[in-house]
């Protein structure tokens, strides 16, 4: 697999990509693959029946048939057990876990007013929980090996003050504290605590949500792969820092 426009060797590293099946989880999980790494591809999705297109399996095909090297593993974030067998199934198969790429999330455009309770609760499951104990289940591996990697996928709405996405923007305001407050509690052991804010990107979920023209004119999910890829490489030196994407091309940095 040939590591164009690619900076970073990742050669015998293993990553665990959640949310891997669509969008920005599958522009990484490819570059990450790209960049020599053991991918895991994990998320709930194992069939063509969901709402939106995309498969762990089909991530994982892909990325095998251009020559890397890719494992399909279903996981809810939100349950603990599923994420420690998805940890488990990573190191078992090859060896460790190096990077943990925190990308899956739950997109919600309510206003303050119009959220529901369930709703409500959804969200902060996928995407602070889930974060939590993914992070949780690999630091226990990583630390004892004084290496690893952790890159959160933020949002800049975690620091909107616009109307409506309410409820969604203070998850990802929750998520950049608890990832920043990771990054100092671990840098002694040599592991690398990050946040990316990829932009407002043409994924699928934006997509089924917006559509029209303007989901038209918004740029690929691939371009948050390069810097993903560079962040994901870092050790603790390089730590504690909200990447923003959007003010970088391609090759970044």
């Amino acid at each position: 697999m040939e590591q164009e426009n690619l900076k970073v060797d990742l050669t015998g590293k293993t990553a665990i990509v959640t949310g891997g099946s669509r969008g920005i989880g599958r522009a990484i999980s490819e570059a990450l693959a790209q960049a020599g790494a053991n991918v895991v591809i994990a998320a709930r999705t194992e069939d063509d029946a969901s709402s939106l297109p995309g498969t762990i399996h089909k991530t994982t095909e892909d990325i095998k048939a251009l020559g890397g090297n890719a494992l399909a593993v279903r996981c809810d974030v939100t349950s603990a057990d599923d994420v420690q067998r998805m940890v488990e199934t990573a190191i078992e198969s090859f060896g460790a876990v190096d990077i943990l790429i925190n990308n899956a999330g739950v997109l919600n455009g309510a206003s303050f007013l119009e959220m529901e309770e369930a709703d409500f609760d959804n969200i902060w499951r996928v995407n602070l929980l889930g974060p939590f104990l993914c992070s949780r289940a690999v630091l226990e591996h990583m630390i004892p090996l004084k290496r690893g990697s952790i890159l959160s996928i933020s949002s800049g709405l975690s620091q909107s003050t616009h109307a409506r996405n309410n409820v969604y923007s203070a998850s990802k305001a929750g998520l950049d504290r608890m990832m920043l407050k990771l990054a100092g509690e671990v840098a002694e052991h040599n592991i690398s605590v990050n946040l990316l804010n990829p932009g407002f990107l043409r994924s699928e979920g934006v997509i089924a949500r917006i559509g029209g023209d303007v989901v038209d004119k918004l740029p690929p999910p691939s371009v948050a792969a390069p810097s993903a890829v560079w962040l994901a490489a870092q050790d603790a030196s390089f730590t504690a820092k909200v990447v923003d994407a959007s003010k970088f091309g391609t090759e970044w940095p």
